[in-house]
């Protein structure tokens, strides 16, 4: 770790202190008590009535002296399934007599987690031009169900049609459950279930204002529609927002079925209904989690959504989880535990072009997704203004924040407004309420030229950063500054793509060098899905247009493609583990985009890494044939874990269910079965030498032989023993080593990959080297 420069773990420790917020209040707090379940005194018939006597025990004392309601129950979780606890309202001295209490393994305080915010199937190959499958039809009449943590959801959608779908799978123990504007009816064969989890978010924030708030599954926000349409909707011809994208759209799975939990609210995501869900979900029999939030990063055992992660992990559940919306900054990822899935942004090749003509005559090129009555004429020159320098220091009036803005010197004008602080069409509506015709959006360095559409309320167009600057530079050198805008609708086949998005949250994983992060990057770019009715397209108060699809950008859109595609594989291959399905989607993941270039970064336009992309790009096609896969059991995982230096008592909420113990099967943390491999040199000079360890699973033709293949590495020599893997109908695995020798150590990381070839399949793995600076 020591290797990690200054400015990175500054970063760190800033973005760790801003994403997990404490929840506090005047006298108490709630807190998650893990416990051991095989603690349980003879005394007491289950757990429930164990653990509400423990908390009674510690807080009846103090509901005495603080005159409170005795009768008032502290407890807000019992979790019985994924993994065994409470989350209780506590203060700090009942928090210090729970600690001393039998069967206690750890107890965190609550934490907030905040929400990571169609031509894909096509991009991805899962679809053909004219809208038909290329997925055999027994994979479209799924028994797997995906479980969306998330907003809810609004079940009138088309996207929840459950026209042609077979009964609901027997294991389906799930339920729906009603509330203000969800009735029973609302539930059917693609929405198997629905519930909602908010008494940790009403502990924190007082009682949920029904009439402002559905206190049910229903989706006010439209993020948990969105991502629930993306990972299993039924086809909807015709789909569109306000006319952009116009086609067929479909979930990556569009057989499975969906069963919506309701975590988040008004005012975040909090850890306690985090975990019940996931608890929950385990228990009604959910196949794959998708889960688009994230908090900081702290350690794998002080992270709830890790600990849950673990537990459903052990149940055969896969997760998959947004990386972050913290890019192009390093180290901005959150979900890093290596049993999650983690899921960067990537665009497709469809774009929302728009063009600003200045009064020199100059036309630049940018998106917008604008298509409303207040329209500009593109035969007139409007009067174009900036309340900023040309400089690269960003004032509250460039960026267009509220009350900012002079009506006088705005009225009937064109604002350019520098992106930052502020959503990017609530700076619409500033210049708007201030008398602007229309906007000028402008990236700064952190968004470079990537260009993400908004659904804005006037007449705007987005630009990159160097377009921005030119148009800036003409307002500022000519005394009267002119230029108009125009909206060209849908591009299709733009080149080159994919590209990483800016915003994507970048690695390395602070945790551990050894696990690389993200494990892949997935269409989060402008992603067409359904929407709630309750809100207009750009979700401000003000926006009173309605639509049935809408297009958002962010993490949050990547992570259900990735849950979606893991719910074919996991038809197709309904024994896998959660670690196979993973393996599968990072080794055929490709690294280079549709001009046969490798994968560029938004932000820079440079090449991106394995630090941004991490295995590549998601090829769902090749990943329910892998050929090979790295497999991983809870306990190789554990053992990962006790490599990592975890104390017994930070251990323990991993062993929940089976006592597990350190066995010490690993040398070192590098040597966990992961897809991608990381060797790490540490700081000592004298190591020269690193040897790490790799098992494959055939999973092809029972009789295959498989060569190596290695990528140059700059300052090491790599060798792979033995250079040929030969697999018969009785050997299915075998193990291979990868010996890395220092030739000149390096200051940075170091990227390649190891492919295991067959002449059908290409299984590659990345691989990082890093030498961390000697002491």
């Amino acid at each position: 770790m020591a290797g990690i420069p200054v400015q990175w773990w500054l970063f760190f420790l800033f973005s760790s202190y801003l994403a997990t917020i404490l929840v506090t209040s005047s006298t108490m707090k709630t807190y998650i008590i893990y416990m051991d379940k095989w603690a349980k005194p003879d005394e007491f018939s289950d757990h429930k009535q164990w653990y509400a006597s423990m908390i009674k025990s510690v807080t009846s004392t103090t509901e005495k002296q603080e005159d409170a309601a005795g009768d008032e129950d502290r407890i807000i979780y019992n979790y019985q399934t994924a993994f065994h606890g409470v989350a209780a309202q506590l203060s700090e001295e009942e928090v210090e007599k729970v600690q001393e209490q039998t069967g206690v393994m750890a107890l965190f305080p609550e934490t907030v987690y905040q929400l990571h915010t169609t031509r894909s199937p096509m991009f991805l190959g899962l679809e053909r031009e004219d809208s038909t499958s290329v997925i055999s039809d027994n994979l479209f009449n799924s028994d797997v169900v995906v479980g969306v943590l998330d907003t809810g959801i609004w079940p009138e959608s088309p996207s929840f049609n459950d026209t042609g779908m077979t009964r609901i799978p027997a294991h389906w123990k799930g339920t729906c459950e009603l509330g203000r504007g969800f009735e029973k009816h609302h539930c059917n064969r693609k929405i198997v279930g629905a519930r909602v989890f908010y008494r940790g978010y009403e502990a924190a924030s007082g009682k949920i204002n029904e009439q402002v708030e559905y206190k049910s599954p229903r989706d006010q926000d439209g993020h948990g529609t969105h991502t629930a349409a993306t990972v299993a909707g039924a086809p909807v011809h015709g789909a569109n927002l306000l006319g952009y994208a116009y086609g067929t759209a479909r979930g990556m799975a569009p057989g499975a079925r969906i069963a919506a939990y309701k975590v988040c609210w008004t005012g975040g995501c909090f850890s306690s209904d985090i975990l019940s869900a996931v608890d929950r979900a385990v228990a009604d029999g959910v196949n794959v989690l998708s889960i688009s939030l994230g908090g900081g990063v702290s350690s794998y055992c002080r992270d709830s959504l890790s600990i849950g992660a673990f537990a459903a992990m052990e149940m055969g559940v896969f997760v998959s989880c947004s990386a972050g919306n913290g890019g192009p900054d390093p180290i901005s990822l959150t979900n890093v535990s290596p049993w999650v899935t983690t899921v960067g942004a990537s665009t497709m090749d469809r774009d929302f072009p728009a063009t600003i003509k200045l009064g020199m005559g100059k036309f630049l090129t940018g998106a917008s997704l604008y298509k409303g009555r207040r329209n500009i004429s593109s035969n007139r020159l409007y009067p174009l203004v900036y309340h900023g320098s040309n400089s690269s220091n960003l004032t509250p009036s460039s960026m267009c924040l509220e009350g900012t803005l002079d009506r006088h010197s705005v009225a009937g004008k064109i604002v350019i407004c520098d992106r930052g602080i502020s959503p990017r069409v609530q700076k619409g509506q500033v210049v708007k309420d201030a008398g602007g015709v229309g906007m000028i959006l402008t990236n700064t360095a952190a968004n470079g030229e990537e260009l993400v559409a908004d659904c804005h309320l006037l007449p705007a167009v987005a630009v990159g950063e160097t377009t921005g600057k030119f148009i800036k530079h003409y307002a500022a050198a000519n005394r009267n500054p002119t230029a108009t805008l125009a909206f060209l609708g849908t591009k299709l086949r733009i080149r080159p793509s994919p590209v990483v998005a800016a915003f994507s949250s970048r690695g390395p994983n602070i945790l551990s060098l050894e696990i690389l992060k993200p494990d892949m990057v997935a269409p989060g770019v402008n992603i067409l899905a359904a929407w709630t009715g309750e809100l207009g397209p750009s979700s401000l108060p003000s926006d009173h247009r309605r639509t049935k699809f809408n297009i958002l950008s962010g993490t949050s859109m990547s992570c259900p493609h990735v849950s979606g595609v893991a719910a074919l594989i996991k038809s197709r291959h309904p024994d896998w583990s959660p670690a196979a399905i993973k393996s599968a989607l990072m080794t055929t993941s490709y690294v280079h985009d549709n001009t046969q270039n490798p994968l560029k970064d938004a932000s820079t336009a440079a090449f991106s890494t394995p630090y941004d992309h991490g295995a590549g790009h998601i090829n769902p096609l090749k990943a329910l044939d892998p050929g090979l896969i790295y497999d991983i059991a809870a306990q190789d995982y554990f053992e990962f874990l006790c490599a990592q230096g975890l104390t017994s008592s930070e251990l323990v909420v991993f062993s929940k269910f089976s006592n597990r113990t350190c066995r010490h099967t690993l040398g070192n943390a590098g040597d966990l079965n992961y897809p991608a491999i990381s060797a790490v040199y540490p700081e000592n000079g004298n190591v020269t030498v690193l040897t790490l360890h790799r098992t494959v699973t055939n999973v092809g033709p029972p009789v295959s032989s498989y060569h190596v293949v290695l990528s140059p590495f700059k300052g090491a020599s790599v060798k792979v023993e033995p250079t040929r893997l030969d697999f018969t109908g009785k050997r299915k695995k075998l193990t291979y080593k990868i010996i890395f020798t220092t030739r000149s150590r390096q200051t940075a990381p170091v990227f390649g990959s190891v492919t295991w070839k067959d002449g059908v399949h290409r299984v590659r793995s990345p691989v990082v080297i890093t030498w961390l600076p000697p002491l």
